[in-house]
């Protein structure tokens, strides 16, 4: 792959500064949407630069990951940190690089057993962070708590806003799978109003989830924290891999360390099947330099037949 030449530069000005050291290489990482992200390989080490115009995406991992940290979870450290843009036309945020690799490139090759215990440790990790307290309002906080909402509802509503705007440029998700969006809102428009403002990670599936040798070594891109639902990502997690061996396992595995009772594993397949259809919103929609407006038809065929079994599975589950 070819990387933009002035990311190079930028990303090495800024650890000259901070530094003082050349990098000696720099790869583009390609997952995530959101911000610009590198890794440096510098004579010393080798540290993760993390780069985006607006600074508030990257300011909350300023708050959470010493958080997190205090919590005993396994996170990166925050190595250095300029938002004022005065060096380079970026904010920036260099943190220690954890040596694993994404759960999602590794997870059809581990076993049952491996997959088993990850599932013992992101389960600790939602059970330490539920007793963290919430101001009780909902949706996702940064570096403050400036966009949130009185109720989980109104999180949910403004998620289905969003997969109709993407669709209106797009056309990836359809009319269809629109309609069984404001469905589910509707069908359990009473749980969504009663669930109280916990504390958790949203975004505990495929990234973020780094695994070293078949175990789990650390969470990483932590600018976001969710008050609302756990069970939302728990959602994202079947959602990710649903109907594979490892994926069945390791969400039932998931779903069994946290003791979720027959109502809240459904309520789990409910969240699996709204997180589907605005992933696939996403699609032709360009964040960053990792994600373009190309629409491949055969994704969204993929996509829509693996919601369609999800819808399936939750009209058994009734």
């Amino acid at each position: 792959m070819t990387y933009p030449e002035s990311h190079i530069d930028i990303v090495n000005k800024i650890l000259q500064k901070e530094f003082n050291e050349t990098a000696l290489s720099i790869e583009r990482m390609t997952t995530g949407n959101c911000n610009e992200v590198y890794v440096a390989n510098l004579p010393s080490r080798s540290v993760i630069v993390r780069m985006n115009k607006n600074e508030f995406f990257l300011k909350g991992s300023d708050k959470h990951i010493p958080l997190l940290a205090s919590k005993g979870i396994q996170v990166p450290e925050v190595l250095a940190a300029d938002y004022s843009k005065d060096l380079v036309p970026f904010a920036y945020q260099i943190q220690s690089k954890t040596d694993g690799q994404d759960l999602h490139f590794v997870i059809a090759s581990l076993s049952d057993e491996q997959l088993k215990d990850i599932a013992k440790e992101i389960a600790r990790i939602f059970h330490t962070l539920e007793t963290i307290p919430t101001n009780g309002k909902y949706g996702w906080i940064g570096a403050d708590e400036s966009r949130l909402f009185d109720s989980w509802t109104q999180v949910l509503e403004k998620m289905e806003r969003k997969t109709n705007e993407h669709n209106k440029k797009t056309g990836a998700v359809g009319e269809e799978l629109l309609r069984e969006f404001k469905s589910l809102l509707t069908q359990y428009r009473s749980y969504f109003d009663s669930v109280p403002s916990t504390f958790y990670f949203d975004d505990l599936s495929a990234k973020n989830v780094l695994i070293k040798d078949g175990a789990f070594v650390g969470l990483v891109d932590l600018d976001d924290m969710a008050y609302g639902d756990p069970l939302e990502a728990v959602g994202r997690i079947q959602a990710c891999w649903f109907g594979t061996h490892y994926g069945d396992v390791y969400t039932q595995a998931l779903e069994d360390e946290l003791q979720l009772k027959e109502e809240q594993r459904k309520i789990v397949t409910v969240y699996a099947i709204l997180n589907r259809i605005f992933w696939l919103s996403e699609k032709g929609i360009q964040f960053n330099e990792n994600t373009s407006t190309k629409i491949d038809p055969e994704v969204v065929f993929f996509d829509k037949q693996i919601i369609h079994k999800l819808l399936s599975k939750l009209k058994n589950e009734e």
